[in-house]
């Protein structure tokens, strides 16, 4: 949904744009004006005090008050109703206040990024006039207070300013002295800006702070400032190219250079958005010509908002979203985008509400919503949209885009969210279907119900995730889906059952292109007839599983030879040939040094084997190799959790780095947090226990008991324990699979010589 815009903004260079001496819509007074405001020492942008926030409205006279399972309809309903009704009025109130809240939890649970894009996405779904301080509910100054911290240390000036007025008309006494001094500093920082650079950039600095403040503040002030200052920023860029033409350009300041190029190609379309943002197409026009920038805007541009403003149809905004779209550069997004970006939200949102069946507003209103911490509704959103459009591609990307938000949700430690999102997207699933004999589906519903499975899985809850599996396999034979019932079965004794489903993943599409997957199915079938007793049962699906992946060991995508190598490194130590099997593994982390993930699931594999194996050395390497590929905490604290337990086993002294992977994660408020204490010594394993939230952190626990109690010298204890954590619930678990490997000690091992294709391996 992102393209390139066309026409003549795309093509501004400062030099070479046609001479322009009109009269000019704001005066050189008005950027002295504005500069004298910062020089006094107020700040530029406030819009005065008083218990009133900017711009404010009479509060709804009935909340509807709108709880997390319903949180995915409510939002559907307000971006429908009509603008100024009292029915969005009362469904914004609860949206709002609901929002506001998730946000409070997110910084809770150390997200900030997903907090803050709470705030950003609750303030975003608000119109000029509708804020209140009622309407953002009882969270909203603990929200504000987090936002304002996240905006302050990114340096986003205007919109912290912003949020803390906003916060300053709903807090203590105290909060409003602490308010106070951010806002005498973000004042200081403005006098330095303006006292830095050329006429060019001082003028870019205030338009860029005005604009950013317009975004979240939707008052007509802040709207009427963002205009002043962003005419003045052009006219200031069309002086510097006007001098241009009569004096060197290497006389000019590279830097204003620069601004004034930024002024040349962003500024109309700047100005646009900052009316867009009401979705005001005729004051979008007005603002450009008042300006007398229409120079700078696309042909394309123009047009689009002259069909809007005479007849705002779905179809006439959609094509004023179409020519909305910024060049983008690879990399971060720079802040014009983002002034854009909230613009083509405020766009595809009133074209859905005029035409929720609009596949492009519908997926730009999506996508908007799950990038805004709200992903749960955007299921809701597309389901129209699939119904109505007979091109089955329109269900897929729907389909990919929900997997996504669910994923997001589960990898934030909101498993809750997920399943939201899921429930939501039932009626997506059905119209997707529908879709699947006009074309294949990629992914197909089947595979949507299996992440979930995958998840429930994940987070503990193997019924759940055993019935959606169960479903998905009856619509789609996957490999992957089938051996994970597999696991279950394994878990649950149902041996014969698991027997079956991996006879049937074998032969499953995924599984014949894929040998890492392939490899997982025969080592699990040997080890499942290991645990019959059947030794030559289990010897046979090992032996080919090492022989297909040693001939695939030179796949040519790294992420796929890294797979390969882990899967293989575990075959290799079944046969007894460990040497080969720590090869494995180091050609595993050298095939994608780059890919995170990659790397993150090999060191863990090498810390839990070296752990497993008691050689303290490798573990060690294994923990320093996951710091030098920069592994986020959430997997090192694990990593460093059994370096730690092996060095108590063993009596050594620590050598500091675990500690120092501890220290970073201890004020995590959410699980991790728990283990790096328990790591660091200040919370007991058996506290660990009551702690956990989910099956899947009480069986992590379970396993901390058990070791702890083995390191203490209590064998049968530990022994026990290990039992327990196999029968618990969290069968995905590294934990698991280490206990599994702990209790059956040698017996893991098959007797007899290893086949050739294992003394291949380099």
């Amino acid at each position: 949904m992102r393209r390139a815009v066309a026409g003549r903004a795309a093509r501004v260079h400062f030099l070479t744009m046609r001479e322009r001496f009109a009269n000019l819509a704001v005066s050189l007074v008005t950027l002295a004006t504005l500069s004298m405001g910062v020089a006094c020492g107020g700040a530029p942008l406030a819009h005065g005090s008083g218990p009133r926030m900017p711009g404010e409205v009479a509060a709804p006279t009935s909340t509807t008050a709108v709880s997390d399972d319903g949180f995915a309809e409510a939002v559907r309903a307000l971006l429908v109703a009509e603008p100024g009704s009292v029915q969005r009025a009362n469904l914004l109130a609860g949206v709002e206040a609901r929002q506001m809240e998730r946000a409070v939890l997110r910084f809770r649970s150390k997200e900030p990024k997903r907090g803050l894009a709470s705030v950003l996405g609750g303030l975003a779904l608000l119109r000029q006039g509708e804020l209140s301080p009622e309407l953002l509910g009882p969270g909203a100054a603990e929200a504000l207070r987090g936002a304002s911290k996240e905006l302050s240390a990114r340096g986003d000036e205007g919109r912290a300013e912003a949020i803390f007025e906003i916060w300053s008309k709903l807090a203590s006494p105290a909060d409003k002295t602490e308010i106070q001094g951010h806002l005498d500093a973000l004042a200081e920082w403005m006098k330095a800006a303006v006292a830095r650079g050329g006429p060019v950039q001082r003028a870019g600095a205030l338009e860029n702070v005005a604009v950013l403040r317009r975004l979240v503040e939707p008052s007509r002030k802040a709207l009427e400032t963002a205009d002043l200052a962003t005419t003045a920023w052009i006219d200031k860029a069309f002086e510097l190219r006007a001098a241009a033409d009569k004096v060197s350009r290497r006389s000019l300041p590279h830097e204003e250079i620069m601004e004034a190029a930024r002024g040349l190609q962003m500024g109309a379309l700047i100005l646009a958005s900052l009316h867009l943002k009401d979705a005001d197409a005729a004051g979008a026009l007005a603002a450009i010509e008042k300006a007398q920038a229409q120079d700078l805007a696309p042909d394309e541009l123009i047009d689009a908002l002259k069909k809007a403003a005479a007849h705002p149809t779905a179809n006439a905004w959609i094509a004023v979203l179409e020519r909305l779209h910024p060049s983008r550069d690879q990399g971060e997004e720079s802040d014009d985008e983002v002034v854009v970006r909230a613009a083509e939200l405020a766009v595809g949102e009133e074209a859905y509400r005029l035409d929720p069946t609009s596949v492009e507003a519908a997926f730009d209103t999506a996508f908007a919503l799950t990038e805004y911490g709200m992903s749960e509704a955007s299921p809701l959103i597309l389901t129209e949209a699939v119904k109505a459009s007979p091109d089955a591609r329109f269900a897929s990307r729907a389909l990919k885009m929900t997997m996504e938000a669910m994923g997001q949700a589960f990898e934030a430690g909101e498993p809750d969210g997920a399943r939201r999102t899921f429930r939501a997207a039932q009626g997506l699933l059905e119209a997707a279907k529908a879709k699947a004999a006009s074309g294949p589906l990629q992914p197909s519903p089947a595979r949507v119900r299996a992440f979930m499975g995958d998840i429930e899985v994940r987070d503990g809850r193997l019924a759940d995730g055993r019935a959606l599996l169960a479903e998905s396999a009856k619509e789609e034979k996957l490999g992957t889906v089938l051996l994970e019932l597999a696991r279950i079965d394994r878990h649950d004794k149902r041996v014969p059952e698991a027997f079956a489903e991996l006879r049937d993943a074998l032969a499953a599409p995924d599984a014949t292109s894929d040998t890492a997957l392939r490899g997982e199915i025969l080592l699990e079938t040997s080890d499942l007839a290991r645990e019959q007793g059947d030794a030559g049962g289990a010897r046979t699906p090992l032996t080919e599983a090492l022989s297909e992946l040693a001939k695939a060991r030179n796949a040519a995508d790294p992420d796929d030879r890294a797979r390969v190598e882990r899967v293989l490194s575990r075959v290799l130590d079944r046969f007894g040939a460990s040497d080969r099997a720590q090869h494995a593994l180091d050609r595993a982390y050298d095939a994608a040094p780059r890919n995170k993930r990659e790397a993150a699931a090999t060191v863990g594999q090498i810390v839990a084997r070296a752990f497993v194996n008691g050689d303290l050395a490798a573990a060690r390497d294994g923990l320093q190799r996951g710091l030098g590929a920069e592994l986020d905490d959430d997997d090192l604290v694990y990593y460093a959790l059994w370096v730690r337990l092996l060095e108590r086993q063993l009596h050594v002294a620590t050598d500091g780095v675990a500690d120092r992977i501890f220290s970073r994660a201890l004020d995590d408020a959410g699980w991790i947090g728990r283990l790096a204490c328990f790591g660091a010594g200040t919370v007991k394993a058996a506290d660990l226990v009551g702690s956990a939230k989910s099956p899947s952190e009480k069986t992590e626990a379970l396993f901390y008991v058990a070791m702890d109690r083995r390191v203490s010298g209590d064998a049968a204890g530990s022994t026990s324990g290990l039992r327990q954590v196999l029968d618990a619930s969290g069968i995905d678990l590294m934990e698991v699979a280490i206990a599994r490997d702990i209790l059956d000690g040698p017996r893991a091992k098959l007797a007899g010589p290893v086949p050739v294709e294992a003394t291949a391996q380099p």
